[in-house]
């Protein structure tokens, strides 16, 4: 009530009624130069504010030192793990020979089969004549953030499926060889095969009957595929035949663990 009183019974601003007093007493108004004073202070207060606000956002030279030194360690680190992977990448590869030498002194049969399976799932580098694969997306439409003109995972995915179809024995998109449980899936703006993520230009390579491998892909999906990515997405698409193309082992590839081989035969 006290409210709806005071509204009632003065309506007007109070600047109103302080310059009808002043008026009534013959007192000169308020000059304007007092409230230029005040703007004055205004202004330089809201910009000491401002200059206050961006010191503290923007970062120390301490901080600065240690992003610095966590991107230093980052590198670092992932070039270790280059180094180790392709270091247990060797060791495999002569655990592998060993086995392999053992397996031929006491049957040679079953070592050439053995042999045979491992390329076939992965389990060891792979060499001989096939298809390279390049697709390099339109750099300048990508950049423009025209996110139509990018490549993704699906793309690759019908191209490696119509190799694997016209007969292909061996495929590897970048440097990561496929296996059964080898995903390509996009992330983010990336694409991943496994756990590597790609960079452009793609490359697929696959080792196979070289006519055949080029008609499946000029047939079906991978050919409108073709057509699509370097028509309307404006890619840069190359497929040449390679003579001796090398192929190395998937680090998916595991020993068998739950399964029971039909026949008498036992799991590796």
């Amino acid at each position: 009530m006290t409210l709806l009183t005071e509204v009632l019974e003065r309506p007007l601003d109070g600047g109103y009624a302080e310059a009808a007093r002043r008026k009534a007493a013959g007192q000169p108004p308020v000059k304007a130069g007092r409230w230029a004073l005040v703007a004055a202070a205004a202004v330089i207060l809201g910009l000491g504010v401002t200059a206050s606000v961006r010191t503290l956002r923007s970062p120390g030279e301490a901080d600065q030192r240690a992003r610095q030194a966590l991107e230093r360690n980052a590198v670092e680190a992932q070039s270790r793990l280059l180094a180790l992977a392709e270091r247990t990448n060797q060791l495999a590869g002569e655990v592998e020979a060993l086995e392999n030498q053992a397996l031929s002194l006491t049957d040679p049969a079953a070592a050439a089969e053995a042999r045979a399976l491992a390329v076939a799932v992965g389990a060891i580098g792979a060499a001989g004549p096939g298809l390279e694969i390049s697709i390099q997306e339109d750099a300048q439409a990508v950049a423009a953030g025209a996110d139509e003109a990018r490549i993704r995972a699906g793309d690759l995915r019908i191209l490696v499926g119509a190799l694997w179809q016209a007969g292909a024995e061996a495929v590897a998109v970048g440097e990561v060889r496929l296996a059964s449980t080898t995903a390509i899936r996009d992330v983010g703006d990336q694409i991943q095969v496994g756990f590597e993520s790609l960079g452009t230009p793609y490359v697929i390579r696959a080792i196979g009957p070289v006519e055949d491998l080029e008609i499946g892909l000029a047939l079906g999906r991978a050919a409108d595929r073709i057509s699509l990515l370097s028509g309307y997405l404006g890619a840069a698409v190359q497929i040449r035949p390679v003579e001796r193309l090398e192929l190395p082992a998937s680090a998916e590839v595991a020993g068998l663990e739950y399964i029971d081989l039909v026949g008498g035969g036992e799991a590796p």
